[in-house]
């Protein structure tokens, strides 16, 4: 069996978009009609990584059976999450010599054919991306040369490196990393990026792109209708999976819809009636919406949520 070249980041609990994340798993949000871990694979295979692996822990079965029906490897983190450093070290084994590690809960268009290319024999490459507020709050350096020099408060020199860069969560690694990486529960950056960082063989690439977190419920509101405008692309073309228009609407095979949708997204299965008016709103699959007035709710399994704006 081929070893994997891409990690998938799914086992997390998503406590932030509670209460969505009590009925799906957070990578498995739908995302303008389809999983967010579906816009994150278009985007690792569009980089030529056809043998991915996937983690989970919480729900764990939701995401085995994506799984599945994608021809992506599963594993199953339990009784216990294992991290970001304890997750790829269960993987030791199944994972190629060099192999990127991408999160299911953040859209992006990293180059990750680059950042593969950066990492250093015995070591890895981060994308950073300049920030003024994360850039603060969790600094990650890099030199001239995009050797990073320092990793928050965890490991370097203060005030070394280019000013106002955080570390974006998507990362490459040499396999042989994970040999500082303890068994159990542990953090990449903590265990082994720690103990390479002043052998210089942790390198970088600048990310200047598109990368989305979908921390908040508004977060996660503003990055589908982001997706419905056009002005957050993925690799996913989400016009092949339903009609509409961009910018007004996004309806999914099988939805019936006999009221008002203004710039809203509505789900496979699901039912708009007459008298039901939604602007902003995300309809999930299979759910049914309530008549009236709507605007900035997502109606998800068994309930409906009401979102305020950013800012």
């Amino acid at each position: 069996m081929a070893r994997a070249s891409a990690f998938l980041l799914a086992a997390g609990f998503g406590s932030r978009l509670r209460p969505l994340t009590l009925a799906r798993p957070k990578p498995l949000l739908p995302m303008c009609g389809a999983p967010m871990l579906d816009h994150v694979l278009a985007h690792v295979r569009h980089h030529g990584h056809e043998h991915v692996l996937v983690n989970a822990h919480h729900l764990w079965r939701q995401v085995a059976a994506w799984a599945e029906q994608r021809g992506v490897a599963l594993q199953v983190e339990l009784p216990d999450i294992l991290g970001t450093g304890g997750g790829l070290k269960a993987a030791e084994e199944q994972l190629a010599d060099v192999f990127v590690v991408v999160n299911g809960d953040i859209l992006s268009d990293v180059d990750l054919t680059a950042l593969a290319a950066a990492v250093p024999v015995g070591g890895a490459a981060m994308a950073l991306r300049a920030d003024p507020v994360l850039g603060e709050r969790a600094p990650v350096d890099a030199d001239e040369e995009g050797v990073v020099v320092r990793m928050r408060e965890f490991a370097g020199t203060p005030g070394i490196g280019i000013s106002g860069t955080h570390f974006t969560g998507i990362h490459a690694a040499d396999r042989a990393v994970l040999t500082d990486v303890p068994e159990g529960f542990a953090c990449i950056v903590r265990s082994a990026y720690t103990v390479r960082l002043p052998e210089r063989r942790i390198r970088s690439i600048r990310h200047a792109g598109r990368w989305v977190d979908i921390g908040t419920p508004a977060d996660y509101l503003d990055a589908n209708l982001a997706v419905l405008d056009g002005s957050l692309a993925t690799a996913l073309d989400v016009w092949t999976l339903g009609e509409g228009r961009v910018g007004e609407r996004w309806v999914g095979p099988g939805a019936r819809v006999d009221g008002s949708l203004v710039h809203s997204i509505v789900g496979a299965d699901a039912v708009v009636p007459e008298g039901a008016r939604l602007t902003d709103c995300v309809v999930w699959d299979g759910a049914t919406v309530p008549s009236g007035d709507h605007h900035r709710v997502v109606f998800f399994d068994g309930g409906a949520l009401q979102v305020g704006a950013t800012g």
